[in-house]
């Protein structure tokens, strides 16, 4: 059980970014988003290369002194994709548990689904679209179930090593890979989650600095999507930090993260998505530390 008075500590080892929250009494109270992309060259060599083993190593042990600097009274750490595929992703696990004393928990494809819907449905009924660094889950709940859970192993990360943003290598790569998520249930309000999403809902607000309030719960139809997507498609990285103020790391794979989202959206008939910022870093929290979950059918 939740106690108001507890100070918890989360970090997700992402194949793009580690992130971590320090979380009590119902509320964020701090939030780190580092880039690292652990998951760089996967496609190729299905192992973690060194520089990224190390580079994200020394992130996550970062991140856990500064959470226990602000008095988190329990630390969790997950992983997600990467983790779970690299041939060495366990020697990861076993380095982060070496070095910070924190045992790292390796969610399956259908539990990350499970707790980007937690993050930001939190038991509600309705669906989630998570393109993340390595995979891109589905999942959807009707009458307090989840009817439909596919986690593919396909992410922007994954995307921009294989593709670039050469379009025609994208649209072959997806298309041969959406058959995998059989037949997605429709007439369900979608979410769309990670730095995908809400790099798309940050574009759409044209604010000049990113602010949460502006992106989460923003719906964007794939109308939109497309128009981001041809004006992304016509600049640089760089001209993309500068004019469209993105991160540089994100800006570097965007394109793919962008054109996946597209094409799901288009073989499944969703017509909008909407942006949230809660996703699977806060739905693992309410999992684990307190006891929420979907029922499954």
């Amino acid at each position: 059980m939740m106690k108001n008075n507890i100070k918890y500590g989360v970090v997700d080892i992402g194949s793009n970014s580690v992130r971590a929250i320090l979380y009590s009494g119902g509320k964020i109270l701090y939030k780190a988003v580092i880039t690292t992309r652990l998951g760089e060259g996967l496609t190729f060599t299905g192992r973690i290369c060194e520089s990224a083993f190390k580079r994200t190593l020394q992130t996550v042990k970062n991140c856990v002194v500064t959470l226990i600097s602000k008095y988190a009274d329990e630390v969790l750490i997950f992983a997600t994709e990467t983790v779970r595929s690299a041939s060495n992703g366990q020697d990861f696990a076993n380095a982060v548990k070496e070095n910070t004393g924190i045992s790292v928990d390796v969610v399956a494809g259908d539990e990350e689904g499970e707790i980007g819907l937690l993050g930001a449905l939190n038991g509600k009924d309705g669906g989630i679209i998570d393109i993340g660094g390595a995979s891109a889950e589905i999942v959807a709940c009707k009458g307090g179930k989840i009817v439909y859970s596919h986690s593919l192993p396909l992410g922007a990360v994954r995307l921009f090593d294989a593709c670039g943003e050469n379009l025609q290598k994208l649209d072959e790569t997806i298309e041969n890979k959406l058959d995998f998520y059989g037949e997605v249930p429709q007439y369900v309000d979608y979410h769309a989650i990670g730095g995908t999403a809400t790099t798309l809902g940050f574009i759409d607000s044209v604010a000049e600095k990113y602010d949460e309030k502006l992106v989460d719960g923003r719906e964007i139809s794939i109308d939109k999507i497309e128009e981001i997507l041809k004006t992304l498609t016509s600049m640089t990285v760089d001209e993309r930090v500068e004019k469209l103020r993105i991160n540089p790391k994100r800006a570097e794979i965007i394109v793919g993260g962008v054109y996946m989202l597209k094409k799901i959206m288009e073989r499944f008939n969703i017509g909008s998505v909407k942006i949230s910022e809660s996703d699977n870093l806060l739905g693992y929290l309410r999992k684990r530390a307190f006891g929420v979950s979907y029922a499954k059918e």
